[in-house]
């Protein structure tokens, strides 16, 4: 077998407004976030003892609160009451805007994900220790554990697409839909080819995809919660490069939060402990369908080829580009394309190991795909 473990087509399209990743260098951003009604961010030092506020009018970051044990997951309920996981001292703080303790909820096993759940007006949370999920009443502030055991190992992420509720797994990166019944049904996993550390940090949703981080790879996966498809979103290998998001690179990713109302995904890197800011993730399913003309790659261990197959109706010609992580040009093929239906093979045998761009040109389409070998 001889790219079965070293060559994984995954793909990442690129839309009319660029997709570009920027720094914030101040404060720690570690862990888990939650986001206010005004769009500002808050998230979690786990390694420390703060919470750090980043101001989206502003960009500025300054110290919310301080004195916690490993604080953790954040979440936000519509009234911007804050709650903050002390997943180390088995409670869950809630605050307001101005950084005024509201309530403590003590005698928790290892609160470490927190989301607000507007459409039954409920708290969920995830203890990682005792591999369970819960629910809290924002107004007795109540919790009893709704799930607990198997399938649940170690969760972590909370997320949620309009009534849909999803939970993932920290310890063997599984995703799940949770349904009426309270029972849990698998739709994905993210991939493991780490040599540590292949972890599922947080979940959260942006549009009509669920979004994920995978710790040890380096890297951030886009989740289509209605067919289970995982591809590559951003992230290769490890590094603190901004820049357009194909070659932009995050160290350690873990923390991750989906923001529709200012079009960004925020990303708290361990490595840096730096917030990474993603512009313009503007994609919905039927965003994606339409951007996305039905073009995939497929690697095939048996011959170090790569095939690209699909429809692209309005073109009868196409030209591929394949480019280093550099900007090299390094192959250029061009073909026709016979009744809409697109089908060719390029062979990367003689490809170094990293990461390539593959432009796909037909008539008026334009499609990036990454490549990793």
């Amino acid at each position: 077998m001889k790219t079965m473990t070293t060559l994984w087509i995954l793909l990442c399209t690129i839309l009319m407004h660029a997709q570009t990743v920027t720094t914030v260098p101040e404060g720690i951003f570690y862990d888990g976030f939650g986001i206010t009604s005004n769009g500002d961010v808050y998230c979690s030092n786990f390694q420390g003892n703060e919470v750090f506020k980043y101001e989206f009018a502003t960009g500025n970051v300054t110290t919310f609160a301080t004195g916690f044990t490993n604080p953790n997951g954040i979440g936000v309920t519509e009234d911007d009451h804050i709650y903050i996981c002390e997943a180390g001292g088995g409670t869950i703080h809630i605050y307001n805007t101005n950084g005024e303790v509201l309530d403590t909820i003590t005698g928790l096993n290892n609160p470490t994900g927190v989301k607000y759940d507007a459409q039954e007006d409920r708290l969920l949370w995830v203890s990682y220790n005792q591999s369970s999920l819960n629910v809290l009443d924002p107004d007795t502030n109540e919790t009893e554990i709704l799930i607990q055991g198997a399938p649940l190992n170690g969760p972590s992420g909370i997320a949620f697409i309009g009534d849909q509720t999803y939970i993932s797994n920290f310890n063997d990166r599984k995703i799940f839909r949770l349904e009426e019944n309270n029972t849990l049904t698998e739709i994905a996993q993210l991939p493991a080819s780490a040599a540590q550390s292949n972890r599922l940090g947080f979940l959260t949703s942006k549009g009509d995809f669920l979004y994920g981080t995978q710790i040890g790879e380096h890297r951030i996966y886009q989740i289509n919660p209605e067919t289970g498809e995982v591809n590559l979103f951003a992230g290769s290998t490890a590094g603190n490069a901004d820049g357009d998001l194909e070659t932009a690179t995050f160290n350690f990713p873990n923390g991750i939060l989906g923001d529709d109302i200012n079009d960004r995904i925020y990303i708290s890197d361990v490595g840096t402990s730096n917030l990474r800011v993603i512009e313009n993730v503007s994609l919905n399913v039927d965003a994606f369908a339409k951007a996305d003309p039905t073009i995939h790659l497929f690697s095939n261990p048996q011959s170090d080829t790569i095939s690209i197959k699909g429809k692209l109706v309005n073109a009868e010609t196409y030209t591929i580009d394949v480019y280093t992580s550099s900007g090299q040009l390094i192959k250029k093929t061009e073909g026709t394309i016979q009744g809409g239906l697109f089908d060719t093979t390029l062979n990367v045998s003689s490809w170094s190991k990293g990461v390539y761009l593959v432009k796909i040109q037909a008539g008026e389409t334009v499609i990036t795909r990454k490549v990793i070998k």
